[in-house]
C-alpha cells in the first residue's frame, strides 16, 4: 500500500506471519510489516511486528470508509501504538492523511522519543490502489484460527 504527497511518502507492506506454528490465536495473527517513508528527501526502511491481521483488516474498512466519505472515524490506532492514522481531509476527494510512525516505525533520521507524523496527500486514484492493494494482501495474510 502506498500514499504519496508533495510532503511525504508512506507505504506499508506485509512480508509474512511472525509466528507460523505458535497454538495462541494471537500469536497466530501477528504480522511481519515493512514500512517506507520518505520526508523531505530522507527516506528510511523499517521492518517490525506492528499489526495484526485482524488490524490489517480494520485498516482497510478504515481506508475504505474515507475514500467513500463516510468515514468510521477521524483517527485509527492499534494496539502496537508504533502506528496510527489520521484523516485530516476537507471532503470532495481532497485526502490528507497524518500518519503516526513512533517506536519500531519511527524513522532512522527522526530523534527522540516523541512520534513522527507523516503528511501525506493521496488523490483518488492512488487512494484506491492503496485499498485494493491491501485487499490483495489481506487475501495473502488472512486472520488464522
Amino acid at each position: 500500500m502506498k500514499l504519496s504527497g508533495p510532503e511525504g511518502v508512506f507505504e506499508l507492506n506485509i512480508l509474512d506471519y511472525e509466528c507460523s506454528d505458535s497454538p495462541r490465536f494471537m500469536d497466530r495473527n501477528w504480522l511481519i510489516v515493512s514500512l517506507k517513508t520518505c520526508y523531505h528527501n530522507q527516506e528510511c526502511v523499517r521492518t517490525a511486528s506492528i499489526l495484526s491481521t485482524w488490524e490489517l483488516e480494520l485498516l482497510l474498512k478504515w481506508m475504505r470508509s474515507v475514500a467513500d466519505e463516510n468515514e468510521l472515524s477521524p483517527k485509527l490506532s492499534f494496539i502496537e501504538p508504533a502506528l496510527g492514522f489520521n484523516n485530516v481531509s476537507s471532503g470532495r476527494g481532497d485526502y490528507q492523511f497524518r500518519i503516526k510512525l513512533g517506536s519500531d516505525a519511527l524513522p532512522n533520521w527522526q530523534r527522540g522519543p516523541m512520534p513522527f507524523y507523516l503528511p501525506v496527500a493521496p488523490d483518488k486514484r492512488e487512494l484506491q490502489r492503496a485499498i485494493t492493494d491491501l485487499e490483495q494482501q489481506l487475501r495473502r495474510f488472512p486472520v488464522r484460527d
